[in-house]
């Protein structure tokens, strides 16, 4: 137990950049959770009240329409908090949280970091971030599909992707993600068969390529461009 509080100590400051007394406080009540590609860390509309800090890996947000259809709100990358709003309310959580790449996870009981924030409200603010985060993201979502054709979405999709997971390569700038055309589809609102034929068409341009099936970005200005073309 101590190995893991100094590991959660650690991983904490680097990734939330919290004061050490406010991560003492959590890494105290905390635990951590390894979880597979594929696994389902919760599901929409379950009972479930704890917050999460994702150490390593990745981890897909989404929901479910009547009709079963997926739309995937969010990739939650390294650092990111999630589980939070189960905090405000005593609501069902309104989100699917799987794993798309083998995560480590830090967790911790919501009823816990209620006595943690009374002893040191600061932490609360950091809850608020993450809320604040979601909030931009989802503003963001709404105005590409008020504004935005198919070819502007994706277009807008990619360069976030590359700010959230590029790693910087030779020919451009790789997105360190590998999604399916569907899972894309489901992040932009759009169909398969119209997110292959954009790909195909940046392809062809010359604005991205593939490799190892993912994406990489080598005319983002480009990619800005079509932004540019509104519905």
């Amino acid at each position: 137990m101590e190995e893991m509080q100094r590991r959660c100590l650690k991983e904490l400051m680097v990734f939330s950049k919290m004061e050490r007394d406010e991560v003492a406080l959590i890494c105290e009540r905390a635990y951590e959770k390894w979880f597979r590609k594929g696994e389902v860390i919760f599901f929409e509309n379950d009972d479930n009240r704890n917050l999460y800090v994702l150490v390593s890996g990745r981890v897909k947000l989404s929901m479910l329409s009547a009709e079963g259809k997926e739309k995937v709100l969010t990739i939650l990358q390294e650092g990111d908090i999630f589980g939070e709003v189960s905090l405000f309310d005593q609501d069902p959580l309104p989100v699917t949280a799987e794993v798309i790449k083998d995560s480590r996870l830090i967790v911790l009981p919501v009823k816990d970091l209620e006595n943690i924030i009374m002893k040191n409200p600061k932490v609360a603010i950091k809850i608020i971030e993450a809320l604040a985060k979601k909030t931009r993201l989802l503003t963001g979502q709404i105005r590409d599909l008020v504004f935005y054709d198919a070819e502007g979405r994706l277009a807008s999709l990619l360069l976030r992707f590359a700010k959230d997971f590029g790693i910087d390569v030779k020919s451009g700038t790789l997105i360190d993600l590998v999604l399916t055309h569907q899972e894309i589809a489901n992040l932009l609102g759009s169909s398969r068969v119209t997110v292959t034929k954009l790909l195909n068409q940046f392809i062809d341009e010359g604005i991205i390529k593939t490799y190892k099936r993912k994406i990489v970005i080598m005319k983002p200005e480009q990619l800005h461009d079509k932004m540019q073309n509104m519905i």
